[in-house]
């Protein structure tokens, strides 16, 4: 994923007229940039590479996005809830073409930074910030967490008390898992991911590194529920996984799926679409890793197409401001559907096999 949204941003840099040459360690060429980013989870539009471009400096200029984590200072990313979808990233992004020479002081700058060439090697050397720079002002970044790195406690209440194995597929570094071995259940992860899947192992009962499937059908111990937390959108089709899944659960009274979905027809991206934008972003419902998209009534036909018979649905999070509310009850109106469908970004469904 990493890689994709390296990507994503090199398409940034060349949508906006730049020539992006990539690798460890490319050779210089006279009259280029030097870029470096030290957090692959910052979120860069084209509008501020256009903004770095037209910085104009004696030379041309080589920039960084500095590492910030636990920093204090002003930051352009210290939003409670950063955009949804690219049209609220451009609409709350300001990219100036004020320019300034400053000095840097004990507390660093947070943001893009602009240096001649010639400062390149001092700034890499000697790290952030450098003596001089010339910093394109009012840029505005949007940073996300490492989705493997969350522990979704929300989760938890839909564990059946009475489950003493849990499967967690696609268990990442096996922190939600490691909730439930702390309760008294054994927990199985199932990750292909090779790191997460080292670290997994650490805090579960067993990891499997391989895929969804084949780990379902490796698991030979009684399963009492299986969980599929932000995994279903990373499958094509999910049928196969679910069918899976039902296989390793049973057709015993007790046996639960509990598994969490991004919800496509929340407000914000639907007035996106609307507007007629359709743009992946780094996280989130339009995340550019995801291959399937769904809505809860939706999972639900497809839950039962697949052996399923749905026990709880209910949504997770808000999120939606005033004006997207209102936007959203009039949408819901107008096509005959409700506002509760699309109040939510993300959905958990509770599932027994029938």
């Amino acid at each position: 994923m990493v890689v994709e949204h390296l990507r994503h941003v090199a398409g940034s840099f060349e949508a906006a007229g730049w020539e992006v040459v990539t690798g460890d360690h490319p050779e210089p060429r006279p009259g280029a940039a030097l870029a470096v980013m030290e957090d692959p989870w910052v979120e860069p539009l084209p509008k501020l590479a256009r903004a770095l471009a037209a910085a104009q400096v004696e030379s041309p200029p080589a920039w960084r996005v500095p590492l910030v984590w636990g920093l204090t200072g002003e930051q352009g990313w210290r939003e409670k809830v950063p955009p949804a979808t690219m049209l609220e990233y451009e609409g709350r992004t300001v990219a100036g073409r004020h320019r300034r020479a400053a000095s840097i002081g004990s507390n660093p700058w947070c943001g893009f930074s602009v240096a001649a060439p010639g400062e390149a090697e001092a700034l890499l050397g000697a790290g952030w910030p450098p003596s001089t720079a010339a910093i394109v002002t009012e840029a505005r970044l949007f940073r996300y967490s490492d989705p493997s790195a969350h522990e979704r406690r929300e989760l938890t209440r839909f564990i059946p008390a009475s489950a003493r194995c849990v499967v967690d597929v696609g268990c990442g570094s096996g922190l939600f898992g490691a909730l439930l071995r702390a309760a008294g259940k054994t927990v199985i992860g199932i990750e292909p991911e090779w790191e997460l899947a080292l670290l997994a192992r650490a805090r579960l009962n067993l990891v499997l590194p391989v895929s969804g499937e084949p780990g379902l059908e490796a698991v030979r111990v009684p399963v009492d529920c299986v969980v599929l937390a932000d995994v279903l959108e990373h499958t094509s089709p999910p049928q196969r996984l679910l069918r899976a899944t039902a296989r390793a659960l049973g057709h015993g009274k007790s046996g639960r799926l509990v598994l969490s979905f991004p919800n496509a027809a929340w407000a914000p991206v639907v007035r996106a679409l609307a507007a007629g934008r359709w743009d992946t972003t780094l996280a989130g419902v339009q995340a550019r890793d995801h291959l399937f998209y769904t809505t809860p009534r939706s999972l639900a036909a497809i839950a039962e197409e697949c052996g399923f018979a749905v026990e709880t649905l209910e949504p997770l999070g808000t999120g939606v401001s005033f004006r997207e509310r209102l936007w959203g009850r009039l949408a819901a109106l107008t096509a005959g559907g409700t506002f509760a469908e699309a109040a939510a970004p993300q959905w958990a469904a509770v599932l027994r096999p029938r």
